[in-house]
């Protein structure tokens, strides 16, 4: 079901709440100014008090997103050491304060999806967001019930009443492997940032690539950081802390940016309509559509009517009435006549400019058609394939018939009659010119016999239906008048069907050759395998042209049946005529 995200007084409370935790923290810690340089005490509290400023914008919707959540943590993570450090000498809660600073990391990686590609739609952003707020909640969970300074004698702070027994003598070794978790939700958040930037579907500008930056820079300060602490002795310089936190400032400027620009716009609404017309990609639409009503996190669902439902790709859902209890304003339902076609929910008010809200609509209608139109395309293509392959099949064995029918009845017929034309012949030897017109007429009949059996032998090859076709092709080379050399590679079973297309191929090749080409010599060489691979060269004078004549032409129409492809290559030099078949029906050309 689709969630709305917060926007209310509860979110707006939460922010300046956090804020206002900031500020504390500052100013307890202004205490130890003595100890602490400026710049210590004040830049991460100052950087999360913008970033909870920012939140409580995000709430009253005077900044457009929904960078609430990951605004509010890093706020919460970048104000937690200083607000700790000022309470630890008086309130018993200040080792939970301090352990929410690991929230900055799930933050960041938020602020730069939402940046980079309106949010963590796509399966690798969900799961990247999800594997650092894991390693997020486990951090603050483990220090929680491990960290009390109070029990080793020489810190003056209020005692962790959250601890467990011993943890203070165990806790060095445990902080190694938190070392290790920050170090690796900080590798994982820049990995999906630059993830994202590479795989986002719209244009890459200012802002992406000031957040990527942002967010490469504090990820590099927290992997030195940590890697310091682990393989070195002593702790790492405080610069890289303060380089880091500085860095989340460019990730706060770049988010504002991004979200300035997500004003209803008119301009989006005509990319969108383009796109809707040349693309199908449902993300590149979705990205679009969130432009063209001014809102990164609004969701295109499609309808299925098999489902019963609207959906989308990433297995988002909602039903009619789910979609009819939202608020109104909120929503943006697209249909046709009394077919539904999609639905548009934001996590606000949608604008209420026709200019905009209708395109949009029409472009969502345009994009249905043409995936309907290009669905019907695709059956209609198959089913010519599909006749055209059952018309070559009803040839085929139509000419079996032939054959049959010239083998069993003319054939044995003529022989018949040449039988008794020679024992005619044999018993008219006292009459001479009797015998002549006999032997005369035997003859004519051996030649009718020999052009009939050739003639079927056309129709059906029977070295191919009795051998292989390196036999048939064999066969054909030696009736050709032009010397013909027959070369078969491999050893692949070759089906019955390609087979016979393979030899008319070659037959009908040779016979242009002989007829046409002026060659001196042809070669035939054959590839057995998937796919099956015939090609018929000579040296004549080229000038073949499938666009002329129906021998080429036919050819081409058997072999496209096929699944397969005719090419036909001819100038002065000769001709070359390959045919590519596959090798097993299904099987890809």
């Amino acid at each position: 079901m689709y969630v709305r995200g917060p926007r209310d007084a509860g979110g707006v409370a939460l922010a300046l709440v956090v804020l206002a935790g900031d500020v504390a923290g500052a100013v307890l810690l202004a205490q130890a100014l003595p100890y602490l340089s400026p710049v210590d005490v004040v830049l991460a509290p100052t950087v999360g008090g913008l970033h909870a400023a920012a939140a409580a914008l995000v709430g009253l919707g005077v900044v457009r997103g929904h960078g609430f959540a990951a605004l509010v943590a890093v706020a919460t993570g970048l104000g937690a050491p200083a607000l700790a450090l000022g309470l630890a000498q008086t309130s018993y809660a200040w080792v939970a304060v301090g352990s929410l600073q690991s929230w900055v990391a799930p933050g960041v990686l938020g602020l730069a999806l939402l940046t980079v590609r309106g949010g963590a739609r796509d399966r690798f952003g969900r799961s990247a967001l999800a594997v650092v707020s894991g390693l997020a909640l486990c951090w603050t969970a483990i220090r929680v019930t491990t960290y009390d300074p109070a029990a080793w004698e020489w810190c003056r702070c209020v005692e962790n009443p959250l601890a467990v027994g011993g943890s203070a003598a165990s806790y060095p070794r445990v902080e190694t492997w938190l070392t290790v978790a920050a170090v690796a939700a900080a590798v994982v958040t820049v990995t999906a940032t630059g993830v994202a930037l590479v795989r986002r579907p719209g244009r890459t500008g200012p802002a992406e690539l000031a957040v990527a930056a942002g967010v490469a820079t504090w990820a590099a300060a927290a992997i030195v950081a940590g890697t310091w602490s682990l393989v070195a002795v002593g702790g790492p310089d405080p610069w890289l802390g303060h380089l880091g936190t500085a860095a989340l400032l460019l990730v706060l400027g770049a988010f504002l940016v991004r979200a300035a620009h997500l004003r209803p716009s008119r301009a989006h609404v005509a990319d969108l309509l383009l796109a809707a017309r040349e693309e199908n990609d449902p993300d590149r639409l979705r990205e679009l559509v969130a432009r063209a009503v001014g809102q990164p996190d609004a969701v295109v669902l499609w309808w299925s009517a098999e489902a019963g439902a609207y959906r989308d790709h990433h297995g988002e859902t909602a039903t009619p009435d789910e979609v009819a209890g939202l608020p109104q304003a909120t929503r943006l339902v697209v249909d046709s006549g009394d077919r539904p076609i999609a639905v548009v929910l934001g996590t606000e008010p949608l604008p209420d400019d026709p200019s905009v809200v209708e395109p949009v609509a029409e472009a969502l209608r345009l994009a249905t058609e043409n995936k309907r139109l290009a669905e019907e395309l695709r059956a209609t293509l198959a089913e010519v394939r599909e006749s055209r392959a059952r018309i070559v099949v009803a040839s085929d064995e139509a000419r079996k018939r032939i054959e049959r029918d010239l083998h069993d009845g003319a054939q044995q017929l003529l022989i018949s009659t040449g039988v008794k034309l020679n024992l005619a012949s044999t018993r008219a030897a006292g009459d001479p010119e009797l015998a002549r017109t006999l032997a005369q007429a035997s003859d004519e009949l051996g030649r009718a016999l020999t052009e009939l059996r050739q003639l079927a032998g056309g129709i059906t090859p029977t070295a191919l239906v009795h051998g292989d076709l390196g036999d048939a092709l064999e066969e054909l080379a030696m009736r050709c008048p032009v010397p013909t050399e027959v070369r078969v590679a491999g050893d692949d079973q070759v089906e019955a069907d390609a087979a016979a297309t393979a030899y008319f191929v070659v037959a009908e090749c040779l016979s242009n050759v002989a007829k046409h080409s002026g060659a001196t010599g042809a070669t035939v060489l054959v590839e057995r395998g998937s796919p099956l691979r015939v090609r018929v060269t000579d040296d004549g004078d080229g000038g073949a042209d499938p666009t002329r004549g129906s021998g080429l032409r036919g050819l081409a129409d058997r072999v496209e049946a096929r699944g397969g492809a005719l090419e036909v290559t001819s100038s002065g030099a000769g001709t070359t005529v390959t045919a590519t078949l596959p090798g097993q029906p299904g099987e890809p050309a």
